[in-house]
């Protein structure tokens, strides 16, 4: 499949990385030289093949805009000023203060958060290129099948909506092409700053209007055998 995508798409082939998790996650990190995409098992457990395709397509869309670099080190950065909340919580609790769930560590957490998640926040929002509905509809333009980009985006969110609830730094949120982060209780609000948009109605929105313009006699492009999609 990677390997069908890389001659679609004209792009030199990435090294792929599978983790365990159980939240449907899949990002693009890496240089001008060579691209990583990293996919979580749960990720390939609840998309059948033609649904995986099309999101692998989002990926190396991301990687033949060439965008892959920068948003990498906007995450890095990014990533390492909103560790500090956690590095907070763990010093609470190495202090004597209790466990995670207890209201002391929490509450120097929040304070921590609410200190570095505007300025991470800025960062994401100033310095990761805004490719989201971009390599949504590039992919949809490429492949062809909206209605299996909108199946499989819905999928994913809908899965994260009920299931997760895994910590993921909110530095990395603009890798990801269905953001993870959610707001589970008081002491996270801060992370409702991250909060990509657009959102999902706004990206199906999108991949629906390339279906009405095909439909008003614009084509897109040609797929593989030649016939216009």
């Amino acid at each position: 499949m990677i390997d069908q995508l890389c001659k679609i798409f004209s792009v030199k082939r990435p090294k792929i990385h599978l983790f365990e998790s159980s939240v449907p996650v899949i990002f693009t990190v890496g240089s001008k030289k060579i691209s990583h995409i990293i996919v979580s098992r749960r990720l390939i457990d609840i998309l059948e093949d033609d649904k995986l395709k099309i999101i692998l397509a989002r990926e190396m869309f991301h990687i033949k805009e060439g965008n892959v670099s920068q948003n990498t080190f906007v995450a890095l950065v990014a990533g390492i000023i909103a560790s500090f909340s956690t590095i907070a919580l763990w010093t609470a609790m190495l202090g004597g203060f209790g466990q995670e769930n207890d209201p002391a560590p929490k509450f120097i957490r929040f304070v921590a958060m609410g200190i570095v998640m505007l300025p991470c926040s800025l960062i994401v929002y100033a310095g990761a290129s805004d490719s989201i509905l971009k390599a949504d509809v590039g992919a949809v333009r490429i492949m062809g099948n909206s209605a299996v980009m909108s199946s499989a985006l819905k999928r994913l969110h809908n899965d994260i909506l009920l299931n997760s609830i895994e910590y993921f730094n909110p530095g990395h949120v603009h890798l990801y092409a269905m953001n993870p982060v959610k707001v589970n209780s008081f002491f996270d609000i801060h992370l409702s700053l991250f909060d990509m948009r657009p959102d999902l109605s706004t990206r199906l929105k999108a991949i629906a209007n390339i279906d009405a313009d095909t439909c008003q006699g614009k084509p897109i492009r040609k797929g593989l055998d030649g016939v216009e999609v």
